[in-house]
């Protein structure tokens, strides 16, 4: 507070001082944290004996969840009378009730924006790593790469790509015995998904050569008493024996190789929940369907082809869980009835935020008709919103720090009014008007400078809590298991400096009221 002189911060800080301790509110605020904390440690012992799921916001069923989530409530006013009774201890009730607003809202702000900014690293992350950091695609809708070996060559030998893999997409129905689900069919190269995707990482039953070989399959099958047996891929069921020796039914008959009648179905992974929602196991026939097919005497035929379902992934997105399946590069295309083309080419970069730098590099090098995509260009809709859900969010919760400063106002003019006597006997000693303004400007700066280190300290200390410990989720509702935290220093930085900044404005007109006190009228005040 040198800003203000040594002379009037001293008689600023004195102001705000209180001249008897009175430990009374701080003693009966670590009374009632002792309790909340004793209810709640015994709520969690309980439902952890019982072997039931403890999650935040969880369903308020038994007597020890309801023992947890009031110890939790009494915990924490505890928490926030201990802070006040501490404050009061040596400041007096206005000051410490300003200073007590002041580090409540800088803390909350601080976690809630950690928390935001948690949950918006880990959806962003979910979302790259199933899609792609950069795209090769034809720039004209209905169009494939039909060079995409030579592209995605290009592509792996560009400076800060980590690898390359085709893709080709499609939309279809996928039709089991028991449901029906419209799916994104996607295509892959399972020799260098790896490169460019988490998918391997993903997989929770299955193994990617399933997918190049679906023979592997049959062997890797265990034991399952609802497996149903698939015909031959041609739809015709194979007679006992090899195609050679079983007897023609007709004998006019067209006799088709063994081969082609013995191949099994290609392999298709599903996504967790679209696994559940079509209840299916490893082995079992699904079948795909598409609009886009031949053209008949009646008008368009859709295009239909078994698979068998290898195994299922779980990417940590719902909308990804329920809508995705993979199948090999080249079932996709003989499914489509393509030629060996592809729809895209998914790069990885290094460095995830210089991926616009490898999309100009890479669009330098591609020919015409082939346009570059970065996660950001594709995803702007989704990331721009969540910004603007950030900004609006702070500003939400700045109006704490605004009520603070109200506070900080009535606070001061309560000073005024109580040491006008003072006031006027420091002006009629020689102190300016400017020296008193800086008395009582020195006054809020003291009270915010003071609720923003405490209140940063809080939101600091419970967003490593949080982070390190982790707050249980219900998974099967939030899809995630805690509560993820990402604390940031301009965040915090920002907090701090509006903190500092509302609490100086806020003294303002009580510092000008009390500077144009006349000496006469505060020495004649009772």
């Amino acid at each position: 507070m040198a800003a203000f002189g040594a002379y009037e911060s001293l008689v600023g800080w004195r102001y705000l001082l209180r001249r008897r301790r009175r430990p009374h509110v701080l003693i009966a605020g670590l009374i009632f944290l002792a309790l909340g904390a004793g209810l709640a440690a015994l709520g969690w012992h309980q439902l952890q004996g019982q072997g039931k799921a403890i999650a935040v916001f969880g369903e308020a069923q038994g007597i020890w969840r309801l023992v947890l989530s009031i110890g939790g409530g009494v915990a924490t006013f505890g928490g926030c009378l201990s802070l006040f009774g501490l404050l009061n201890a040596f400041l007096t009730v206005f000051s410490a009730f300003s200073a007590f607003m002041v580090t409540i809202g800088v803390a909350e702000v601080i976690l809630v924006l950690g928390v935001m900014n948690g949950f918006q690293g880990d959806l962003r992350r979910k979302i790259i790593d199933t899609q792609a950091h950069v795209m090769i695609e034809p720039a004209a809708n209905g169009e494939y790469l039909s060079d995409y070996k030579a592209l995605a060559a290009k592509a792996r030998a560009t400076e800060g790509v980590l690898g390359a893999t085709p893709i080709l997409r499609t939309d279809i129905m996928l039709s089991a015995p028991t449901n029906l689900a419209a799916v994104a069919l996607q295509g892959i190269d399972p020799d260098t998904i790896g490169e460019a995707s988490t998918l391997p990482g993903q997989l929770k039953h299955g193994t990617m050569p399933d997918l190049a070989d679906p023979s592997r399959l049959d062997r890797n099958l265990r034991p399952n008493p609802r497996f149903r047996p698939l015909p031959a891929e041609d739809d015709a069921p194979a007679a006992p024996g090899d195609a050679e020796d079983a007897p023609a039914a007709d004998a006019m008959a067209f006799p088709l190789p063994a081969a082609a009648r013995k191949t099994p179905p290609p392999t298709i992974f599903l996504g967790e929940e679209l696994r559940r929602s079509l209840s299916l196991w490893p082995g079992e026939a699904v079948n795909a369907v598409s609009p886009f097919g031949d053209l008949g005497p009646e008008g368009p035929i859709p295009r239909s082809r078994p698979f068998r379902l290898g195994g299922w992934f779980e990417s940590g997105m719902l909308e990804y869980d329920t809508k995705l399946a993979y199948a090999s590069l080249t079932a996709v295309q003989r499914f489509l009835g393509l030629d060996d083309v592809a729809g895209g080419i998914q790069i990885r970069v290094i460095d995830l935020d210089a991926a616009r730098a490898v999309r100009d590099a890479l669009q330098a090098q591609m020919p015409d008709g082939v346009r570059v995509t970065d996660w950001q260009e594709r995803n702007s809709n989704l990331f721009s919103a969540l910004k603007l859900e950030k900004v609006a969010m702070f500003l939400v919760l700045t109006i704490n720090i605004l009520l603070a400063a109200f506070s900080i106002i009535s606070t001061l003019v309560m000073t005024i009014i109580e040491r006008r006597r003072e006031i006027a006997i420091l002006m009629a000693m020689g102190s300016t008007r400017a020296a008193i303004v800086r008395i009582f400007m020195s006054q809020g700066a003291f009270t915010g400078l003071l609720g923003a280190l405490v209140g940063t300290t809080i939101g600091l200390s419970g967003a490593f809590s949080l982070a390190n410990l982790g707050l249980p989720l219900n998974p099967e509702v939030y899809y995630i298991s805690a509560i993820p935290v990402d604390v940031r220093l301009t965040d915090v930085l920002a907090i701090n400096a509006v903190a500092l900044l509302v609490s100086l404005l806020s003294t303002v007109y009580p510092a000008i009221q009390a500077a144009r006190l006349r000496p006469v009228e505060g020495l004649n005040a009772a």
